[in-house]
């Protein structure tokens, strides 16, 4: 799954620099699921990164864009993917969902929404 950064690091505040770089630096991201669990592992030119998400539901802590971010993911009757949390500058929540064999991602930061459609690289 192919993705760059957008608007939401724009519209949370987040350095310039920061914003700049993520534009730039292409990142892969591979899911893969064991059991309750998610594995996204992010492939960019500066580093190699693996994180594991529980998908039941168990709150989790992670870093987003320099911020720390704490939260709960559950998968839906329908498999879709949804995520609730919150940062420093307030709640965030995630939906990732399949159609037509590519993965689209909405994310809601305060009045902010971004949609993203990521498809195999």
């Amino acid at each position: 799954v192919v993705s760059t950064q957008s608007t939401v690091s724009s519209g949370i505040n987040a350095e310039y620099g920061v914003r700049k770089a993520a534009l730039r630096s292409k990142p892969q991201q591979v899911i893969s699921f064991e059991g309750t669990n998610m594995t996204i592992r992010t492939v960019t030119v500066m580093k190699d990164t693996i994180k594991m998400v529980p998908t039941d539901g168990t709150e989790f802590q992670d870093m987003v864009l320099g911020q720390e971010f704490t939260g709960r993911m559950t998968v839906r009757e329908d498999g879709s993917l949804y995520t609730e949390g919150s940062l420093p500058m307030g709640k965030i929540t995630t939906h990732r969902s399949l159609r037509d064999g590519k993965m689209v991602l909405v994310t809601e930061v305060e009045e902010v929404k971004c949609t993203r459609i990521f498809s195999r690289a």
